[in-house]
């Protein structure tokens, strides 16, 4: 075969290349702006491993929020708190306890999830999904349920979604029983849930660190979801112009595509005027 045989086949290899690059790239790039927009603080880095941790940590959450709502309640306290106390009292074998428990993790439902991206981000900003506690164990787990869906797809080597979701959903519940556990166990976790209920049965508000869930820090000052004035049809498509924007430039079609216009600038900078009255007309043009 000729050399420029060879160099044409190559060549006419690499749009095909190019295109299933850019579209893994866009998908990976699409599912991490769907998990985002849930979490803002996900890394743009992100894998299935750190949504599947996300997950956890919201439901955690959410369990820390239930017991400072109901929990502190419900569940049969020692008078005296300290370490000790607590180790005695042995609250964990409880039956009321054990009653908190269960209810809340027939209230914690993991499975796959319909929601799209603007679903998830109502569902979470609306106001039957929290309260001063935090979110509600329900949303918690529509939520994570929503991550966990987006931590499969980005797993190339996850191919059964019924047993992912199964393994995780155990996590999710083993998770929530260990941080009930030490609720009740640690003088500080149940010093802190007492505190809060206290707080806002009494009208004062959450405690330091436990405002609830943020949900007004998508960004844009001026008709972005920021913007106390903009219609919800505006936020909607100026996040969407926005992602799409973010998407392409990552792409390997945006990339190749910047690449061309910057050679057609440099091409017309040496073909039309040499950039007259711009300063010291450069050598010639940069070899390509």
């Amino acid at each position: 075969m000729k050399p420029i045989d060879s160099i044409r086949e190559r060549l006419s290899a690499v749009p095909e290349a190019v295109r299933q690059r850019t579209d893994t790239s866009s998908a990976h790039s699409r599912l991490l702006a769907d998990a985002r927009a849930v979490i803002p603080d996900l890394p743009r880095t992100a894998d299935s491993g750190h949504l599947v941790r996300a997950a956890r940590r919201l439901v955690r959450r959410a369990a820390q929020d239930e017991f400072a709502r109901e929990g502190v309640t419900q569940v049969r306290l020692p008078e005296e708190r300290g370490r000790i106390e607590l180790r005695r009292a042995d609250v964990p074998g409880e039956a009321s306890f054990h009653a908190f428990v269960e209810d809340l993790l027939l209230a914690l439902d993991f499975a796959p999830s319909p929601l799209e991206r603007d679903d998830a981000m109502e569902l979470r900003r609306a106001p039957t999904s929290s309260d001063q506690y935090g979110l509600s164990p329900e949303v918690a787990a529509d939520l994570a349920s929503f991550l966990l869906g987006k931590a499969f797809e980005l797993d190339p080597e996850e191919q059964d979604l019924d047993a992912f979701f199964a393994e995780r959903a155990e996590l999710l519940r083993d998770d929530v029983r260990g941080t009930l556990v030490r609720q009740v166990r640690v003088p500080l976790e149940l010093k802190v849930a007492l505190d809060r209920h206290e707080l806002i049965e009494n009208g004062k508000g959450p405690a330091a660190g436990f405002e609830g869930p943020d949900v007004e820090g998508f960004a844009s000052p001026r008709g972005g979801p920021g913007d106390e004035d903009a219609t919800e049809e505006e936020r909607r498509s100026f996040a969407q112009r926005a992602q799409a924007a973010f998407d392409f430039a990552q792409s390997e079609a945006g990339r190749t595509a910047f690449g061309m216009l910057r050679t057609g600038a440099e091409k017309a900078y040496w073909k039309y005027g040499q950039g007259e009255g711009r300063g010291p007309t450069p050598k010639g043009p940069p070899k390509r």
